[in-house]
């Protein structure tokens, strides 16, 4: 059995990579035994994070300069006395310790690649280790296409797997009101009023997600419609600015805030939403890989709709389970979100799409499978 030594950034937050990274080291644990993969983290357990337990062989503290030169110390440790087979990076950033080191030739080499972080400019050694390593893993094809266009990598040679949802738990239910769940969270009854939703995290920093746009948009919805709501799942810097929008916009009086969600009452926000909505732009800082709360949304039922400047778009199949469009493109954003709250039967057409396309392409076990037959392939 090969030996996996896997180094992520950090894999106990509720973030897209964190949460990619944990489905990914489940993998390798289950493909080569659990023994022969060692997880090293930059960062540390902490409040407000996944509230599972997730084991690790080694993390450090955070990103101050000791945290950062333990875990070096430790990744060094690992590579010249344990002797891995493959160092498996979970950030483009960590490349930096390869090239810095010399450990290219020390292990077979494998990086993961998302998004923004690489078309959002990439420090010089970074740069050499992301065209040294022997191999790369995107999140969509979108980013595979960008490297391989921009030159970071040759052409075809990107492995492109996407993210998943865990089924079993995010899954659709034949209670509407899921119980009273929503008054934990000072929410509205979503049957008297339905939810157009929107999660992640609330901050200046993940503004590209379209979190001001899309109370524009509402703004648009309130004039025809008197029932639905606006909810805003998560905690970050930026929900003041936005509680202040929406007063700007006279909407504040159906406009929600939840605050942080705990991991089990995702399903149950997912599950009554009427449409989840996260459209982002792309740019410097900006942009998504194949965002997996819209993933986990479609496979509670709920229609989503994403933007199509990023990795986002591969997650709408032909308009069965969502809509894909201009994130810029207020008015049309509005009709879409108006044909879900006013259509019974094509929410419902959607919301069965939906839950269908993401067993077909987004389940664990494909995750996994496809995992598995990428080590044969490069192991041969």
């Amino acid at each position: 059995m090969k030996k996996i030594l896997y180094l992520s950034p950090g894999c106990f937050d509720k973030g897209g990579i964190s949460r990619y990274n944990r489905y990914q080291i489940s993998a390798l644990r289950e493909i080569v035994d659990a023994n022969n993969v060692r997880v090293f983290s930059l960062l540390a357990p902490e409040e407000g994070g996944f509230e599972e337990p997730f084991e690790v062989y080694w993390h450090g503290s955070g990103i101050s300069k000791l945290s950062k030169l333990n875990y070096i110390i430790k990744v060094l440790q690992a590579v010249y006395f344990w002797k891995p087979d493959i160092i498996w990076l979970g950030h483009v950033n960590l490349t930096e310790i390869l090239v810095r080191f010399k450990l290219f030739n020390r292990a077979k080499s494998i990086l993961n690649v998302y998004g923004l972080e690489v078309w959002s400019g990439l420090r010089p050694k970074v740069e050499e280790g992301f065209k040294k390593v022997d191999h790369v893993v995107s999140d969509c094809h979108f980013t595979a296409t960008y490297i391989e266009e921009n030159g970071f990598r040759a052409t075809n040679s990107t492995e492109v797997i996407w993210d998943c949802v865990d089924l079993e738990k995010f899954s659709p239910s034949n209670s509407k009101a899921e119980d009273d769940f929503y008054e934990r969270y000072n929410l509205p009854n979503p049957i008297d009023s339905p939810w157009i939703l929107t999660l992640g995290r609330l901050s200046f920093t993940a503004a590209h997600k379209g979190y001001e746009r899309l109370i524009e948009v509402f703004s648009k919805i309130v004039k025809t419609d008197n029932k639905s709501v606006l909810v805003f799942g998560g905690k970050g810097d930026m929900i003041d600015h936005l509680k202040k929008l929406a007063k700007e916009y006279n909407v504040s009086n159906r406009v929600y805030f939840s605050g942080m969600i705990h991991e089990d009452d995702l399903p149950r926000f997912y599950r009554v939403a009427r449409v989840f909505s996260l459209v982002s732009d792309r740019g410097v800082g900006r942009g998504e890989g194949i965002p997996l709360t819209p993933l986990e949304a479609m496979a509670c039922g709920s229609p989503i709709i994403v933007g199509n400047q990023d990795g986002s778009q591969e997650a709408v199949f032909m308009e069965k389970n969502g809509y894909c469009i201009d994130p810029f493109d207020l008015e049309k954003h509005h009709l879409c979100i108006k044909s879900l709250i006013d259509n019974d039967l094509k929410f419902d057409q959607m919301s069965k799409s939906a839950i269908d396309i993401a067993r077909e392409h987004f389940s664990y076990e494909g995750f996994r499978e496809k995992h598995k037959q990428f080590l044969n392939r490069i192991n041969d």
